[in-house]
């Protein structure tokens, strides 16, 4: 009996020292990704669709840095520490004096002062919308900067843990704004750029010498890999057997039908929501059309939007509840006011005066309730509006859908040369619905000077009691639904899966592009 006790115990430490081996991170090898594209421009700063959540992110560091779990958490990064005037208009940050770009030049005050006066200058770049309203930057010394606003800017310490403001060096400010789209940036993360083949393969190797990694990361020094390799591999089904054959160790964006074949096979598939805004519809309301608010509400309640997620997401997304995600600070759940109801759909638009014509579509004044959505071209995009434009048209509205590429979806939204288009935004702070919203920044409504928005947005970004804040926040959500300025559809969820090798793989909680993929504390098991 003894000799048996004995014979388990020996056999439960071994099994301990195993478990225990397994899990102990080890340094080298590399890491092969495969994403669905790359982004058109490879500068964290300047992308509105995503290079900076995946890869653009392993390369720049920012002065703060977000929790995804607790997404009000902010600590240090490149900034040890920061003060914010009783106004929330000064932010003084200090910098670690220990930083250096991957070129070996140093951190210091100047080249962060250099890095918001030059994006300021770059029409559209995602990161620009949060410099809005600066007044002033100064360096007392070489390792403080202090920014100044017009207007109180609470949100503005948590735009600084985004990559969209990640610090790059001065050897990339020296670039036009074209040239670092092409060629990439020189920044102060664990990775660093070998090559870039666009659309094709880009090579990140280790930044020898890194060590300031935020605590929120699970070590201290340089990246556990020796390489990551993002492969571009287009279609869905592909990049699953390149995962199964071993040709790569993680894929973005499993297709739906893939999850539960490559869970049943033993892949871990990562579920991250998106944190900020819903996926909405976002409406031009000086549009001919959708000028007239009684034309939006009945569209607000003519999309069945658990249909849209049934039949175009396989049910992994979910409904939008409100303008922002549900995962989001100050979320507002308005589910009743957007719930699926046609017939209420039909009542409003027959009080406004549009009536179906002989071939089904509603005219008014001799004009046909034609609407077209303007979308980044892309096989899930259109998959969503063609399960609305199916419900749209049985309620009378003939929805028109526009899949533009690459540049000239950008140069649409900056034209407002749209009646809606399809557009998210995350970003875990409350204050993404200025960002996107306000006249003051990128005014995706194209709203006039005077309107009920502004107000409300502009007094949440400089209220520093968080339950006033949220109320203001909750006002601003109520007043978009209330008066249909935008139309949320659904809460993007991404779809990562890995083999059994990759260890360490998580999440920050992003920017424009959705979570954040943190590959510093990865590590293969090999």
């Amino acid at each position: 009996m003894s000799f048996k006790v004995f014979g388990l115990a020996v056999a439960a430490a071994i099994s301990s020292s195993i478990a225990f081996a397994a899990d102990t991170p080890k340094a080298g090898g590399t890491l092969n990704v495969a994403l669905q594209r790359q982004a058109d421009c490879i500068d964290p700063q300047q992308s509105n669709y995503g290079y900076g959540s995946v890869d653009g992110r392993q390369l720049v560091d920012s002065l703060t840095d977000q929790s995804y779990a607790e997404p009000t958490k902010i600590v240090p990064w490149l900034a040890k520490s920061w003060e914010i005037s009783d106004d929330a208009k000064t932010f003084t940050f200090h910098l670690r004096d220990d930083v250096t770009f991957s070129d070996g030049s140093p951190l210091d005050s100047a080249v962060v002062k250099r890095n918001f006066e030059v994006l300021t200058t770059f029409p559209g770049a995602a990161g620009g919308a949060y410099l809005k309203g600066i007044t002033s930057i100064k360096t007392p010394d070489a390792h403080t900067v202090r920014i100044a606003f017009n207007a109180p800017n609470v949100p503005f310490l948590q735009a600084t843990s985004t990559a969209e403001l990640g610090i790059v060096s001065q050897s990339t400010l020296d670039k036009t704004a074209d040239r670092r789209c092409a060629e990439g940036v020189v920044g102060a993360g664990p990775f660093v750029i070998e090559k870039v083949i666009f659309n094709e393969q880009a090579t990140f190797a280790k930044r020898v010498g890194y060590n300031w990694a935020s605590e929120l990361r699970g070590h201290q020094g340089e990246a556990y890999l020796d390489k990551v390799v993002y492969r571009i591999v287009s279609e869905g089904t592909a990049r699953s057997g390149a995962l199964q054959a071993g040709q790569v160790d993680v894929i973005q964006n499993v297709t739906f039908d893939d999850v539960p074949v490559l869970e049943q096979a033993g892949y871990t598939i990562n579920r991250t929501p998106f944190l900020g805004l819903s996926t909405h519809l976002v409406i031009n309301t000086k549009s001919p059309i959708l000028k007239d608010k009684e034309v939006r509400r009945a569209l607000q309640r003519a999309i069945n939007r658990q249909d849209v997620v049934d039949l175009a997401y396989s049910g992994y997304f979910t409904p939008a509840k409100g303008t922002l995600t549900p995962e989001s600070p100050n979320f507002l759940d308005q589910s009743e006011k957007l719930s699926y109801d046609p017939d209420e759909a039909n009542r409003i638009f027959d009080a406004a005066g549009w009536t179906a014509g002989s071939d089904g579509v509603r005219e008014k004044d001799g004009q046909k309730l034609k609407i077209t959505a303007s979308f980044y071209a892309g096989p899930a995009n259109q998959a969503f509006l063609e399960v609305i434009q199916q419900q749209l048209r049985d309620v009378g509205v003939d929805f028109q859908l526009r899949p533009l590429v690459g540049g000239a979806f950008d140069e649409a939204l900056l034209a407002g040369d749209y009646d809606l288009h399809r557009w998210a935004w995350s970003l875990a702070e409350p204050d993404v619905i200025r960002a996107v919203f306000s006249t003051h920044t990128l005014n995706r409504f194209q709203l006039d000077a005077k309107n009920p928005l502004d107000g409300l947005l502009d007094a949440q970004r400089a209220t520093t009691d968080p339950e006033e804040r949220a109320k203001l926040t909750a006002d601003a959500q109520r007043t978009i639904v209330d008066e249909a300025f935008g139309l949320p559809i659904f809460n993007s969820v991404g779809l990562w899966a890995s083999n059994a090798k990759v260890k360490g793989e998580t999440f920050g909680a992003g920017g424009a592009g959705g979570p954040n993929q943190i590959l510093y504390d990865t590590w293969i098991n090999q």
